[in-house]
C-alpha cells in the first residue's frame, strides 16, 4: 500500500511537471509570437513633407522631404521607438530656405528592420548612400543629428568630409560613452541570446508603460511628454523587427570611438548640449568641444535629451542662429 502510495505521488509529480514544462512552453511559444504590425500614426511626419523610399545595400529607407535649397539633413538618435519624428517639430521650420531631409535610419521607424548584426560603420555607409542619392548634384549637406545618430554623422564626416558641409549635433555620442556601458550586465548578456532578449523586449521594454518612463526620463520637465510623443514611440518600438536594431545597440555592436573621429574632422561643428546635470553631461560636450579644429558649442537652458520633443522652439531657434550664413565657426581653444 504504501509502494502503491509513493508510485502515485511519483506519477503526480511527474504530471504536474509536465503540466508546467508544457505551460512554460505555450507562454514562451506566446511571448515570443510574432508582432502585429500595428500602422504608424500620421503625425509621425509633417503633411506638407512627401515621404519617399530609398533602396540601399542595407535595407530600404524611408524619408520625409519638402523645400528647396542646400540640403538639410535631420538624423534621429538610436533609441528604443526611435524615428525621424524626433524632428518633427522641429524640421519644418526649415523648409523654406533649405531642402529639408528627414529619414528613418535602418532599423527604426517606417524603414526596413533587418534580422542583421550592423556596426556603426554600417550605418555610415548607409548614410553616405542616401546622400549620394538624394543629394547628388547639390550642395554638400548639412547634417543635424542627435545622440548616436548624431555619432553616426561624425563617423560618416570623418570617413567622406566631401559628403558633408557642416555638422550641427545635439548631445552625440559614440555609445561606449553614454548609453552602452550604463546598461545593466543583464542586458548586455541578454542581447546576445536571441529569445531572450526578444522575450524581454516584448514583454517588458516596449510596452506602452516602459516606453513613457524611458521617454520621461530624457525629460528635464516630464509635464512637457505628450501623450502623443509617447503614441508615436511606443508604436515604431512595437513594430516587427524593431529589436533587432535595439540588441545590436545593447550588444555593443554600434560603439566606436567619438572623441577620435571628432579630432579628424575638417568640417566645421556645432556642439548643442542641454544644460541640465544628465548623460551625456556637459563636460563630455566641452571635451569634444576641444577635439574638434572648427567648433563651438551652444547651451541650451531647461533641456533633456530629447530636446527637440521637449522645447523645439528653443532648439529650432538655436539652429537658425547657428545656420545663418554670416555665422563663422572658430578654431576652439583647448
Amino acid at each position: 500500500m504504501k509502494m502503491f502510495r509513493r508510485e502515485n505521488k511519483k506519477l503526480v509529480g511527474v504530471g504536474l511537471g509536465a503540466g508546467l514544462a508544457g505551460a512554460l512552453v505555450v507562454a514562451l511559444k506566446y511571448a515570443l509570437r510574432p508582432l502585429r504590425k500595428s500602422p504608424l500614426p500620421e503625425t509621425i511626419s509633417p503633411a506638407v513633407f512627401a515621404t519617399k523610399v530609398l533602396h540601399t545595400t542595407l535595407g530600404h529607407v524611408i524619408y520625409h522631404e519638402a523645400g528647396s535649397g542646400q540640403p538639410l539633413l535631420f538624423i534621429h538618435s538610436i533609441c528604443l521607438g526611435g524615428s525621424s519624428f524626433e524632428w518633427s517639430k522641429v524640421y519644418p521650420e526649415f523648409a523654406g530656405r533649405f531642402r529639408v531631409l528627414a529619414p528613418d535610419l535602418i532599423g527604426f521607424g517606417e524603414s526596413q528592420r533587418p534580422a542583421a548584426r550592423f556596426a556603426a560603420a554600417d550605418y555610415a555607409r548607409m548614410l553616405a548612400e542616401f546622400i549620394r542619392a538624394t543629394c547628388a548634384g547639390d550642395q554638400a549637406p548639412i547634417l543635424v543629428g542627435s545622440g548616436l545618430g548624431a555619432g553616426f554623422c561624425v563617423y560618416l564626416a570623418s570617413q567622406h568630409p566631401d559628403l558633408v558641409s557642416r555638422l550641427i549635433l545635439y548631445m552625440p555620442t559614440g555609445s561606449r560613452e553614454f548609453g552602452f556601458g550604463r546598461l545593466r550586465r543583464s542586458t548586455r548578456m541578454a542581447a546576445h541570446l536571441e529569445s531572450l532578449q526578444r522575450f524581454l523586449y516584448r514583454n517588458y521594454q516596449s510596452t506602452r508603460e516602459a516606453v513613457r518612463n524611458w521617454l520621461a526620463a530624457g525629460f528635464v520637465d516630464a509635464a512637457r511628454l505628450t501623450d502623443e510623443v509617447v503614441e508615436v514611440f511606443t508604436t515604431c518600438a512595437q513594430q516587427s523587427g524593431a529589436e533587432y536594431a535595439i540588441r545590436n545597440l545593447h550588444a555593443g555592436r554600434l560603439e566606436f570611438d567619438l572623441e577620435a573621429r571628432m579630432s579628424s574632422l575638417k568640417s566645421p561643428v556645432t556642439l548643442v548640449w542641454g544644460s541640465e546635470p544628465g548623460q551625456p553631461s556637459l563636460e563630455f560636450g566641452e571635451s569634444l568641444q576641444r577635439a574638434v579644429l572648427h567648433g563651438n558649442l551652444v547651451v541650451i537652458p531647461r533641456v533633456g535629451a530629447f530636446a527637440a520633443l521637449e522645447d523645439p522652439a528653443a532648439l529650432a531657434a538655436t539652429l537658425n542662429e547657428q545656420l545663418d550664413p554670416t555665422l563663422r565657426v572658430v578654431r576652439s581653444e583647448g
